[in-house]
């Protein structure tokens, strides 16, 4: 079973009339606002968002959620969203985080959506605005960032969440990525058994973990909640653990 989490951010969807709604992928309307009546810059943000018709109900839970988890672990001077598509993640580091001085986007297009959406978040913080920088990028194999640049990526697809992994190894500032399309991934050093076992999702993250401990980072799991979406698994890498020798061969 996956793992699950209660709302952290958006605590109106924890009761079981409303968990559902998060998962949906209707654009967001101001029918929905009454979901966001408040006065925190998270409830004016949903409201701008909702009269641009700016995103989906499910892609803003799914970003909120996770920004809130990864916050504190990945908050610095520039924070890189990669595989970006409209660049929300990133842009709610430039709104929430004081520190975040820089956001690189990166993707290969810039879909409308993104200025619909910047717009909204710099209605709620005007100075989010001079924070961003969209780069239109195919990444082949790693991006090249600031040294200590943070780097976060969402539902990049199967060897796009490596990308950014190894996007951080090469500029050595921590990560946050939340796979999916786990059967797209390529090769992966794992057991077969962990396969027949844990199922491939999770072996492949393992292998990710073991990628990063053995570079010198600590790594935890955690997840945003399975009522947004089922590939709901966070895994972040902060530098500074210990350097450990994982290296194994799968053939063994």
């Amino acid at each position: 079973m996956p793992l699950d989490r209660a709302f952290k951010a958006l605590r109106q969807f924890n009761a079981p009339d409303a968990a559902p709604l998060a998962g949906r992928k209707d654009r967001m309307a101001p029918f929905w606002d009454h979901h966001f009546p408040g006065d925190a810059h998270i409830h004016r943000l949903a409201r701008a968002l909702s009269k641009r018709f700016a995103i989906d109900l499910k892609e803003f839970c799914e970003a909120v959620e996770f920004f809130a988890r990864t916050r504190k672990a990945i908050r610095a001077p520039v924070v890189a969203d990669l595989f970006c598509g409209h660049g929300f993640v990133g842009l709610l580091f430039g709104l929430f985080e004081r520190r975040v001085e820089r956001v690189i986007l990166v993707d290969k297009m810039r879909p409308p959506a993104h200025d619909l959406i910047l717009g909204a978040v710099a209605e709620v913080g005007p100075w989010v605005a001079d924070k961003v920088e969209f780069r239109r990028e195919d990444i082949r194999h790693h991006v090249d960032l600031p040294a200590g640049a943070s780097v976060v990526a969402v539902h990049a697809c199967g060897p796009r969440t490596d990308r950014a992994i190894k996007s951080a190894l090469a500029c050595g500032g921590p990560v946050a990525v939340m796979p999916c399309c786990h059967h797209t991934s390529g090769y992966h050093q794992r057991p077969t058994a962990f396969d027949e076992l844990l199922g491939p999702d999770v072996a492949i993250d393992i292998d990710r973990t073991y990628r990063l401990e053995g570079a010198g980072y600590s790594v935890e799991w955690t997840a945003i909640p399975r009522a947004v979406t089922p590939k709901n698994r966070v895994v972040i890498g902060r530098p500074g653990g210990p350097r450990r020798d994982l290296d194994y061969d799968p053939r063994i």
